[in-house]
Parts: C-alpha cells; sequence; structure tokens
C-alpha cells in the first residue's frame, strides 16, 4: 500500500508541475462567447476549468457504473442465497 500512495503522491506532483508550466505558457486572453454574453479570459484558465470538467464528468460516470455493478452484485447474491436455502 505504501508504494502506491508514494506512485500516486508523484503521479499527483507531476501533473501539477505540467500543469504549472502549461498554465505560464499559455498567458493569454481568449474570448469566450455564451448565450447571452460574452468575456475574456486566460487560456490557462479556459484550459483549467475544461479539464476539471473533464475530470468531473468521468468520476460522475465512473461512481454511476461502478454503484449499477454493485447493486447487480448484491442482486444476484440474493438469488444465490435464495437457491442455496431452498436446497
Amino acid at each position: 500500500m505504501k508504494v502506491k500512495g508514494l506512485l500516486l503522491l508523484l503521479f499527483v506532483l507531476l501533473m501539477l508541475i505540467v500543469a504549472g508550466f502549461v498554465g505560464s505558457q499559455n498567458s493569454h486572453l481568449v474570448p469566450i462567447n455564451y448565450i447571452l454574453a460574452e468575456t475574456e479570459i486566460r487560456m490557462s484558465v479556459l484550459l483549467a476549468v475544461t479539464f476539471s470538467l473533464g475530470v468531473l464528468f468521468s468520476v460522475l460516470i465512473f461512481i454511476g457504473y461502478i454503484l449499477r455493478l454493485k447493486w447487480r452484485i448484491s442482486s444476484l447474491e440474493r438469488k444465490n442465497k435464495k437457491l442455496l436455502t431452498a436446497h
């Protein structure tokens, strides 16, 4: 477990370093057009927001998938228990 935690920490630190480098290289302003408004934000902020939203949506989809699998496992375990007690 300790090696896994250390590798995860190193991965997170590497991602933060890469994000800092990318952010420092993309400091120019870009226009963002909403349905009702328009604004200008730095490219680094735009990249961070879109990446974060992508990660958030991926995690939510993954959690839904895991919960569906756990529900199916518990359902099958109940059926299995019912079959074992019937004999």
